[in-house]
């Protein structure tokens, strides 16, 4: 099987708030992730997650049989209306079932000497409704709100695939990818791929859309 690896790297414009539920050392309800080392980091498995969801769309938009996700009873082995299990993303990204030959790996800031991060007020929405909800003002943190802040790994995603295309795929979905975290809708975590390099078998391979297509309709 072919062996995979591709670079990644992600500029901001808007800071990205990438984290989980607040930590006893701070008031903010929702705190950035970092590493040991204290470094920013977007973690490895919302790279993972987000790509898959890009590459959905991607297979969906081009009418690719596909499971489910995320209930496991709906994805491949067990999915209804895959004739042949596992379909294309579980093949890639793996399911309950099967796990994928992929491994992806935390982005990390690159800048060094960083400000810390930021901590923002916020308020819930009703969306239905248009108004701000009663007594749900909640604090997040943000990293630096530094215009440009980077983040990147040169080895974002590794491992095999059983087909070369596989890697076309997974580059044309990371170009659908223009938010990273939460407070997408309030204008957090806006940014682009500016580096994105991959070599199969220590080839450089670049995007083809046509051997996507090839992929799609085999």
């Amino acid at each position: 099987m072919p062996e995979i690896e591709i670079g990644l790297a992600l500029v901001f414009e808007t800071p990205p708030s990438v984290g989980a539920g607040g930590a006893s050392s701070t008031v903010a309800d929702k705190v950035v992730t970092r590493d040991g080392r204290g470094q920013f980091i977007i973690p490895a498995s919302q790279v993972k997650g987000k790509l898959r969801h890009a590459c959905q769309q991607l297979l969906r938009a081009n009418g690719v049989e596909l499971c489910q996700p995320p209930r496991p009873q709906d994805m491949c082995p067990r999915a209804e209306g895959v004739t042949n299990p596992p379909c294309l993303l579980c093949q890639i990204f793996g399911s309950p079932f099967d796990r994928s030959r992929l491994r992806f790996h935390d982005l990390i800031a690159a800048q060094r000497n960083l400000p810390d991060e930021t901590l923002r007020a916020m308020v819930s929405l009703n969306r239905r409704r248009r108004t701000a909800e009663a007594k749900r003002l909640f604090l997040i943190e943000t990293a630096p709100n530094i215009n440009g802040l980077r983040f990147e790994n040169e080895r974002a995603v590794t491992g095999r695939v059983t087909d070369e295309r596989h890697a076309h795929l997974l580059l044309a979905g990371l170009r659908l990818l223009f938010s990273w975290g939460g407070g997408a809708a309030r204008g957090l975590g806006w940014g682009e791929a500016v580096a994105v390099q991959a070599r199969v078998d220590e080839r450089i391979v670049t995007l083809n859309v046509e051997e996507v297509r090839a992929l799609c309709t085999s």
